[in-house]
């Protein structure tokens, strides 16, 4: 991790990285159920890291546009620092895989708004606060209220984005290859 506690893993040339923020891990599992019960509704996510970016585009928009005109909010300092709060051994780190925009989006509009009511004074608080909401939307409209049963532990799903943009680099890495060897042969 950066000294930020963010992850320092690189950004893919789609723009996204593996992000991790440290949640309590029963909301991430509560989560994580919603998530594998609710995937093949219609307005499901394909993936839990895409229902985990629909949340955190959620939260930004609706910040942006109460207390910035709809525009994004400028950039956090290089390595904002929220006061440590109680509780926060029992948190673990969870990587999410993300658009890096995003993330930079989500940091300015927390670091913008953290002293406003209600707000939270770690990043990852705001993530664990906006995980339980969505899951407890989830679960009042497709499971009366209730929690859903866990979800298998290694799953992930599949984003059809993800498979196209794999199936197209794979494609053009056989072009490539294949010029190459075209040219090579001449």
């Amino acid at each position: 991790p950066s000294p930020d506690g963010q992850s320092s893993s690189r950004t893919t040339a789609t723009g996204y990285r593996s992000v991790p923020y440290s949640v309590l891990p029963e909301r991430h599992n509560r989560l994580k159920a919603a998530w594998w019960a609710t995937r093949g509704e219609p307005d499901g996510a394909p993936t839990l890291s895409a229902r985990v970016e629909r949340i955190l585009v959620r939260w930004c928009e609706q910040l942006e546009k109460t207390h910035n005109d709809g525009h994004p909010f400028p950039p956090a300092p290089e390595r904002p620092r929220g006061q440590r709060s109680a509780g926060a051994e029992a948190r673990r780190a969870r990587a999410y895989y993300l658009p890096d925009m995003l993330h930079e989006r989500l940091k300015a509009t927390w670091w913008a708004t953290r002293s406003l009511p209600d707000s939270k004074p770690l990043l990852s608080e705001v993530v664990e606060q906006q995980f339980l909401a969505e899951a407890v939307e989830l679960e009042q409209r497709f499971n009366d209220g209730s929690p859903f049963p866990p979800a298998p532990a290694r799953a992930r799903g599949m984003s059809a984005a993800g498979l196209q943009r794999q199936a197209d680099t794979q494609r053009q890495l056989w072009q490539s290859r294949r010029h190459e060897q075209a040219q090579a042969e001449r």
